[in-house]
Formats: C-alpha cells, structure tokens, sequence
C-alpha cells in the first residue's frame, strides 16, 4: 500500500496541489488562530449554545459536557443537511442557491470582517478617536475588497486559482469561528462525531449527499463553486475553449444548419408525391429525369427547391454529413452538469467541509502546547488523506474524505503527545 501511495502521489500534479492547498489552509487557520485570538476560546459565544464548566451551564462532567455539545453539533448539522436534501429532492433550485449564496456572501463579509476588526483591535488603541476611525477603515476597506473579490471568485468565471484561494482562506475563517466556539473538549467530540456522520451521509443509501449527487444533473456545475475544491477543472476549461474557438464561425454555421433543415423538410414530401410519380408516362419520367440532371448541374439552393429529389445526390449527402457534424457539435458543448463534473474522473476534488475538519483538528491540537505533535497531527491528517485519495477512492463513486485524515491526525497526536511528555514531563 505504502509503495502505492507514493507511486500516485509521484505520479499526479492534481493530488500534490490538493495536499499542499491543505498544509496552506491548516497554516492559515494556525495564523490566525494562534496570531489573533492566542487560542482563547470566545465565551461569550460558547454561552448562547454549549455546556462548560467554565460556567454554570454544566452537567459537573467535562466529559459529558463534551459528548452533548458534540451530539447537539451533529444533530443541528443533520437537520440541516436533510432540509437542504429536501429542497434538491422536491426541485426548490432557487432555495437552493439562494442558500448557498446567502452562506458565501456571509462568510466573505460577515466572518472575514469580524476577523479583521478583532486584529486591529488589538493593534489600535480604541479609546483613541483617530486610532479607532483607522480601525474602522482597515476593517472595512479590505473586506470590502475581499468580498467583491471573493464573489467574482464563486459567482463569475473567475479563474480557478482565484477559487482555490478563496476556499482556503474562506474555510479558514469557518474553522477559527468553530475554534472559537466550541468549548476546551467540544471539538474533539464534534470530530469524531462528524466523521461518523460523513460516513453515514456519503455512503448510506438514505445518506443526504448520497441523495444529493442523484440530483446533481438537475445543477449546472458551477454550483459546485460553493460546495467543492477542484485541483483541476479540465472538462470546463475544455469546453470555454472550444466553444471560443468556434465563435468565429457561428453565424455560417447557423445559416448551414438551417439549409440542411430545409432540406430535410423538403424530403419528407416525397412520400406524398410517389402515388402521383407513379401515374406519369414514360414521356414524362424522361422529362423528368432530364430536368433532374440539369438542375444538379446547377448551383442548388433551398430557396429554389421545390423537393427534395432535384436536389444531386453528391450535394444530399454531403450536407447530411454536414448536419450530422453540427448534432455531435450541439451535444459535446451542451452546459456540464453537476453530476458530469463529479464522474468525470479526470479531476482531483475535496469538500469545503473536508478543509474545514482538518483545520478544526490542527487548531485543537495546537491547544495542547506541543509544537510537534502539531507537525505529527498535521502529517497524519496528509498521510490519511493520500490514501483516501489513492487507495480507498474510486472513480465509480464518492469517498468520504473525512474519517482516515481525522483517524491518522487524532493518532499521531496523541502518540506523539504522549512520547514528548514523557520525555520532557
């Protein structure tokens, strides 16, 4: 497996990319995590919805404090995914985008800004009047910026390393505001919990993301701008290529393909007229066949053409080669669905949840002090994920990216805790 393993990674581009985009995300939320909020969990927050005995709403056990704000996460995480299952089941498309467009411009606004005015709060003095309207343009200029960014990122064609970027740092920002929110143990809980969920919502047959891909021909794959990280979109690229390339020719193409379906019509109207072809004297076949053959030597154009026998077999078929051209051409550049994009099997994609996990992992981890059993987490989070992507996917079907990089993560954490204590406790 091991020789496997390194023989893909060698092997493909894409699945570089994808892991060096994850050690960058889990870089980014270290930053931020460790640089702006030195890894103090946001109490106020953890109030509204979780059980802490830094607080009076607690059960008097840390680790049954833990195992209830993990089920309650799962559980709010669970009916959210069947609401959205039942929007895509039913055909609410509109629902659908609106939600997923409510959520991103959220994120690019909302979490990014609030990040934003938390750093230079710290940096400004904010009882200073001048420092604290410094504060309040660096907040709101660059998110500004992020945003109208961000959103011809996920909503125009923006370029696909311009996507790549803002799932990184988007993902980041989500992982912080959990970090923040969950409660010293919390998190722990709610990753095992979800990555017994991901199982159950990937490969379950009554799973939600398992019924969502069924409907997935019904989107146009730039819905999965929202939902996915891609290392490479060739099939889409291909397409805007292609269909740029022939724009030039678009109005001789048109004008082709409606002669030769004028021509199609035409020849409908010969069964009509064999009963009549039949009545005619040997005196009026030859007319006729003397007025085909002058007629195919002549320039033959629909307006002229009465049916479809005056037109010179050379020239019928010919333009029906050509007609047959212009049906595969419509076919190879109808819009790419969702579900095209997913079996396409050319390109490497990961979950924004995916990056989201890994991330919440590091940052719990880097609670615990120990620079490296950080750096052990965060190689086993990679390792699990190269075998997830090499040996235990399948083209045929989604793998669920979450359990194995969260497995090896939490395992290499904590062997690694435990030797370091022991050397050094």
């Amino acid at each position: 497996m091991l020789h496997q393993i390194y023989h893909e990674f060698r092997r493909s581009s894409q699945l570089q990319w994808t892991l060096f985009s994850v050690v960058v995300n889990m870089s980014l939320t270290l930053s931020i995590w460790i640089g702006i909020y030195q890894m103090q969990v946001n109490s106020e927050l953890s109030k509204l919805y979780f059980l802490d005995d830094s607080f009076e709403r607690t059960t008097g056990n840390t680790t049954l404090d833990g195992l209830i704000n993990g089920f309650a996460t799962i559980l709010v995480l669970g009916c959210v995914s069947f609401v959205m299952l039942a929007f895509v089941l039913y055909d609410f498309q509109r629902v659908v985008k609106a939600w997923l467009t409510l959520s991103c411009m959220l994120i690019l606004f909302g979490v990014s800004g609030q990040t934003l005015h938390d750093l230079f709060t710290q940096v400004f003095d904010q009882n200073d009047e001048n420092q604290y309207i410094l504060t309040v343009a660096l907040t709101v200029i660059p998110t500004t910026i992020y945003g109208v960014l961000g959103i011809y990122a996920f909503f125009a064609n923006g370029s696909l390393a311009l996507h790549q970027f803002f799932v990184i740092s988007n993902c980041s920002l989500i992982a912080v505001f959990y970090l923040r929110a969950f409660p010293r143990y919390t998190t722990w809980f709610v990753l095992w919990m979800v990555l017994l969920w991901d199982l159950f919502a990937v490969l379950a047959p009554m799973g939600p993301l398992k019924k969502v891909q069924d409907k997935a021909s019904d989107y146009s794959n730039n819905i999965l701008k929202f939902l996915m990280f891609a290392a490479e979109d060739k099939r889409e690229t291909a397409g805007i290529d292609a269909a740029e390339d022939s724009s030039e020719n678009l109005n001789d193409e048109r004008k082709l393909r409606k002669d030769v379906k004028q021509l199609i019509e035409l020849y409908s109207k010969k069964d009509a007229q064999d009963d009549d072809d039949e009545e005619h004297t040997d005196d009026d076949e030859s007319d006729t066949t003397e007025s085909s053959t002058t007629t195919s030597s002549s320039d033959v154009t629909t307006s002229s053409i009465s049916t479809a026998e005056e037109v010179a077999p050379e020239e019928w078929n010919e333009l029906m080669e050509q007609q047959q051209q212009y049906a595969e051409f419509d076919q190879r550049y109808v819009p790419v669905t969702a579900a095209d994009a997913l079996n396409d099997g050319e390109t490497v994609r990961l979950g924004f949840g995916d990056f989201v996990f890994y991330s919440l992992l590091i940052g719990q981890t880097a609670t615990g002090g120990s620079v490296l059993a950080v750096a052990c987490s965060a190689l086993g989070i990679l390792f699990g994920l190269v075998a997830t992507l090499t040996v235990f996917s399948s083209g045929e079907s989604t793998t669920p990216a979450l359990p194995i990089p969260v497995i090896c993560g939490t395992f290499c954490y904590f062997i690694s805790k435990f030797v370091v204590d022991q050397v050094y406790g």
